[in-house]
């Protein structure tokens, strides 16, 4: 990979090396990952509860951060504020939510009934229950943790140590997976299980699975890619390489047993596309003795995963009915209260009032839909929080740095995961929140990093002339001129 030819090996090393706060957010990490993705289970109290322990680090992270980093970190607060103000927004809305409860109960006889109540479409409703306060902080506090990936790691080599544990974890859980299903288990391991047979692993719905598949598969064949573009590296079937490519394969192919068909149908696509942009990059971009031999199985293969992938989306049952009402009931439910929403997981409360007779009887938490259940819990107001932080990263980052391939390949697995959200629930899986974000700040840290000077990433405006006693660790590129005394 392209070195900054100023730099000494002296000072290669203080930036590839880590801080005791890029240490401590390596471990963090990789508990979290070891966590979210072995417990699969969407509203398991005790998932949540670690996640808002671990939540809780990031603080302690940031404060050794700013005491030990070698270099400027003039934007660290303020860019951990701009970071997670989504989250904070979120929760302020939800407590005051808490203030007017759209429910009220009537007692006739021995029968205790609930009743909707006008009201005011201009404040906030929340219509949850008790344990949604622990959902909301365990997601809440996830996703403060993962914004620590854009602020803290000063160098890329952060990355390349760390995302290569993260595919090996996930592509274990789909070896797992597999042999899961080979043997025939009724339900996945740990978990209560739904009742049904679509699962994966450890998440009881395999629609989360191929989310979270989708996610995994994009970084393992941008990590293999990326072993491609270093200046030592062999052939790349004597490299690291076709590891990263095995495993992404894998994680690509488990669409072929997912039961959801529109979830399978995006995990087969995503999968095709990856293998399109590695047969490209051979047939083009590189010098590889076996670079055609390379770029004709995987345009092969991929021709094969786009095939498989619009033959699930066509096939019979992708949008079944009991879906659209469920869909339906969302939009009702949105357009009934559409500035603030009806409050953060409260509709499978309301749903029995606007949901269509045919699903009388049948509880349902989510509306097979996050940007329609999105749109009704949190409204307008809510949705333009969380779209217009993710649209303002993105341009941020395409403005200046779109030409950084990893961040590139990485971003493709988030705009998949956003593209399925339309007609699934991924977001309702921690270990599909978790991953995301993951990824996401990842890509973005990974493209600052990669057109930036090493000690002015986080600076508030480079400075030509630095006094070498505002420098923590002073550079001096010059010769030395040692005398004798």
């Amino acid at each position: 990979m392209d070195e900054t030819p100023q730099l000494l090996p002296r000072d290669k090393l203080l930036r590839d090396n880590f801080t005791p706060a890029e240490a401590i957010l390596f471990g963090v990490m990789l508990l979290l990952s070891l966590l979210v993705f072995w417990l699969g289970d969407p509203r398991s109290f005790w998932l949540l509860g670690c996640l808002l322990i671990l939540g809780c680090l990031t603080p302690v992270i940031l404060k050794t951060h700013e005491q030990t980093h070698p270099f400027f970190v003039d934007l660290l607060w303020p860019k951990f504020w701009m970071c997670t103000a989504p989250a904070w927004i979120l929760t302020l809305q939800f407590i005051i939510g808490l203030t007017q409860n759209p429910l009220a109960t009537i007692d006739i006889g021995k029968l205790t009934y609930h009743v909707l109540e006008p009201i005011n479409t201009w404040r906030p409703t929340s219509a949850a229950e008790t344990g949604t306060w622990l959902v909301l902080f365990g997601f809440s506090a996830a996703y403060i943790l993962t914004t620590s990936l854009y602020i803290v790691p000063k160098s890329r080599s952060f990355f390349e140590r760390l995302l290569p544990w993260l595919c090996f974890g996930s592509v274990l859980v789909a070896v797992f997976g597999f042999i899961q299903k080979g043997l025939g288990l009724a339900k996945p391991l740990f978990t209560r299980g739904t009742g049904s047979e679509d699962f994966f692993a450890f998440f009881p719905y395999d629609g989360h699975w191929a989310a979270f598949a989708i996610l995994w598969c994009c970084a393992c064949f941008a990590m293999a890619l990326l072993s491609t573009r270093y200046e030592d590296n062999p052939t790349f079937i004597h490299s690291i390489g076709p590891w990263y490519l095995t495993g992404g394969t894998l994680l690509g192919v488990s669409g072929l047993i997912v039961d959801a068909p529109l979830p399978s149908a995006i995990l087969l696509l995503t999968l095709s596309i990856m293998l399109l942009i590695l047969a490209v990059h051979f047939l083009a971009n590189s010098n590889d003795i076996h670079r055609k031999a390379i770029s004709t199985s995987s345009g092969l293969a991929a021709s094969i995963a786009l095939a498989l992938g619009f033959i699930r989306i066509f096939e019979d049952n992708a949008f079944p009915a009991e879906s659209t009402d469920l869909r339906r009931a969302a939009w009702h439910l949105f357009q009934e209260n559409p500035i603030f929403g009806w409050g953060f997981d409260s509709y499978g409360r309301l749903l029995p009032f606007y949901g269509s007779d045919t699903l009388f009887g049948q509880p349902a938490e989510r509306a097979t839909s996050d940007l329609l259940q999105f749109l009704a819990e949190l409204g307008v107001f809510g949705c333009l929080i969380v779209l217009g932080f993710l649209i303002a990263f993105i341009l941020h980052y395409t403005r200046r740095r779109h030409n950084i391939r990893l961040t590139n390949h990485l971003l493709i697995g988030c705009g998949a995961v956003l593209v399925l959200a339309c007609v699934d629930t991924p977001f309702m899986s921690p270990s599909v929140f978790c991953s995301f974000f993951v990824i996401f700040f990842s890509a973005l840290r990974w493209g600052e990093l990669s057109r930036s000077k090493i000690d002015e990433v986080d600076a508030a405006r480079p400075q030509l002339v630095t006094p070498e006693s505002e420098r923590r660790v002073p550079f001096f590129t010059k010769p030395y001129e040692e005398k004798e005394k």
